[in-house]
């Protein structure tokens, strides 16, 4: 028994037994406890980038219809079927079951840089330049030449748009605003990827431009789609149709937004749940990826309500050979809805919501949705975007996402300090690059996002003891002590502004019970000493296998958290550490959280 296992002993024997049956029964859905690798050094870099032969396109989530009648009828009916997972979740809810946890997260319980995510602002800050850069690594469309459009917008979507090929040749999507919401669509295809790319996400490069409508040429090969969507060559004509609804400005120039083309061979989008049978890097499951169970609160701190398949990207590079795993298509988060504003229900329930209309049948009517309150709209730049019905726990896109339906709490946990980390100054600076032309619109946008952060932080931080950067720092002493953050203090999402840290160290035993060091202290501050008493406990208990047995040369401290001077302590967190006989010092190997 180890780590906040330790927290069963002295529970009924019935109730230990019914949890094993039931693991037993789901334990091909990956065991009951989650537990840190401690065995192996802390996994930083996933080795998913290894040369691959060139994969084919993936068509299946480009079917958008398609592929949201799955999502909200098949899907779900498909794993009320699954006996194997509905037996997990009926467990989880009695408490007899752990949820499947994220299977690619380090003993840190991070998720490492990969082909899919690279962990940024959290874990080094960006500075305010580069928060308001985002992505980007040139300066956008050449503004001095002639754009040569050279096809048809083929996305499915109502944004209007086309494509073009720059004097330096470089290809851009061009995005319009709708006629009656002017800036809102194109501020939220600007604003969005750059909060996701400091969050660690790939995302293309995109700029807002303003260009004069006259600078266009039409290449002899365009082509568009007309009627029935079957392809015609592409005229002028075409061009000044399209041009013709979306707002000009005053001077005549017309807004937009300009998205680089990625580099690489696009193959189709990433689903959210399985693999991708023709990458052999691609060894976890989609729904099992934490940087996309994650994605659920980042998605719902930003009201990105699209996030289906056709909104992700594979990129092969032919030199590297490799894929690279991209978000797309950003039209539809804050207040904008493609083409037109995000009506209230989007982001509180399904396009179908079987939940919402199960219990309208049960109230015959009488169920009052929230949300169904008329809302006004103050900034036709903006849309229907607000803090004030926003609920985290509730919040959902549009069609079910498999992998945000497997989110656990420490999945819901890792984004949520992803999300608290943007300061007012890092929200201010991003929306800021959105162009609004009126800075009251601006202000709204920025202030609703700080709202909708601090839900997020004050809700997941109450359920997962937000302790975090945990590091070793030597003492005047020549000891070590451990220090750590509390989120919630930092944020302002905690009860009181002080708190008081109780702890316990314990010698881990991989094979066997673990022993106790140091009883139970309580510390006001978030440093923890470890001091003569529990170095003699540590030469006492490990007289010779720390120094010729490193699994056996281990510790753990459990620490909970107190806002009202031990009244109520929250749920633990265990840091693991290990001896070094080299240097005489102990550095931390993983963490455990209790949830």
């Amino acid at each position: 028994m180890s780590g906040i296992g330790t927290a069963l002993r002295g529970r009924r024997a019935w109730f230990v037994l019914a949890r094993w049956s039931l693991c037993a029964v789901t334990v091909a859905w990956g065991g009951c406890y989650y537990k840190p690798d401690l065995a192996g050094p802390i996994v930083w870099q996933a080795n998913d980038r290894q040369p691959i032969s060139e994969p084919e396109e993936e068509t299946e989530g480009q079917w958008v219809i398609w592929d949201g009648t799955d999502k909200m009828v098949f899907y779900r009916v498909g794993q009320l079927l699954n006996l194997g997972q509905s037996f997990r979740t009926i467990g989880t809810w009695v408490g007899l079951a752990d949820p499947l946890e994220a299977g690619n997260v380090n003993a840190l319980d991070e998720v490492p840089t990969s082909t899919w995510f690279t962990n940024r602002h959290f874990f080094s800050r960006l500075s305010q330049e580069e928060l308001a850069r985002g992505g980007a690594r040139g300066q956008g469309p050449d503004p001095t030449g002639i754009w040569t459009v050279i096809s048809g917008k083929e996305s499915l979507g109502s944004t209007p748009g086309f494509l073009i090929r720059d004097q330096k040749q470089d290809v851009y999507l061009i995005k319009f605003d709708p006629p009656l919401n002017p800036e809102m669509t194109t501020a939220s295809e600007v604003i969005t990827p750059r909060f996701l790319h400091a969050a660690g996400y790939n995302v293309p490069e995109h700029f807002l431009v303003s260009f004069d409508p006259n600078k266009f040429t039409v290449d002899p090969k365009a082509k568009i789609r007309g009627k029935y969507r079957l392809l015609r060559p592409m005229t002028e004509q075409d061009v000044k149709d399209i041009l013709e609804r979306v707002p000009h400005r005053p001077d005549g120039t017309i807004r937009a937004v300009a998205s680089k083309f990625l580099e690489g061979i696009p193959k189709g989008p990433f689903l959210y749940e399985g693999t991708r049978p023709d990458d052999p890097n691609d060894r976890i499951r989609h729904e099992n990826r934490r940087e996309l169970r994650g994605f659920r609160i980042l998605a719902a701190f930003l009201n990105h309500t699209d996030t289906k398949a056709a909104n992700a990207l594979d990129m092969y590079d032919p030199e590297k050979r490799y894929l690279t795993h991209y978000l797309i298509d950003f039209s539809s988060t804050l207040g904008a809805d493609n083409a037109d504003p995000q009506l209230p229900r989007f982001g509180n329930e399904y396009f179908l919501d079987f939940g919402t209309v199960g219990l309208s049948m049960i109230a015959l009517g009488s169920y009052i949705k929230p949300w169904e309150i008329p809302l006004t709209m103050d900034y036709p730049a903006v849309g229907y975007f607000n803090a004030q019905y926003f609920d985290p726990s509730r919040w959902r896109p549009t069609f079910p996402n498999p992998a945000f339906l497997r989110m656990t709490l420490r999945d819901a946990y890792w984004g949520a300090k992803i999300v608290t980390s943007f300061t007012d100054e890092d929200i201010e600076t991003i929306v800021h690059t959105g162009g609004y032309t009126d800075p009251r619109a601006e202000r709204y946008v920025a202030d609703v996002l700080k709202a909708r952060r601090d839900k997020i932080g004050r809700y997941y931080f109450n359920l997962v003891n937000p302790l975090d950067r945990f590091a070793l720092q030597p003492t005047e002493s020549d000891v070590q002590a451990l220090v750590f953050e509390n989120l919630a203090l930092t944020g302002g999402y905690a009860p009181t502004t002080e708190a008081t840290y109780r702890y316990t160290i314990w010698r881990h035993v991989p094979v066997g019970y673990d022993s106790l060091l140091v009883p139970e202290r309580d510390v006001q501050t978030p440093r923890i000493l470890l001091d003569k008493p529990f170095l003699e406990a540590w030469a006492e208990r490990t007289p010779s296998a720390r120094m010729t047995e490193p699994e056996q040369s281990m510790v753990y401290i459990t620490i909970q958290t107190s806002y009202d001077r031990g009244e109520h302590w929250s749920k633990g967190v265990a840091v693991y550490l290990r001896y070094n006989p080299a240097d005489n010092r102990f550095k931390v190997i993983g963490i455990q959280r209790e949830t």
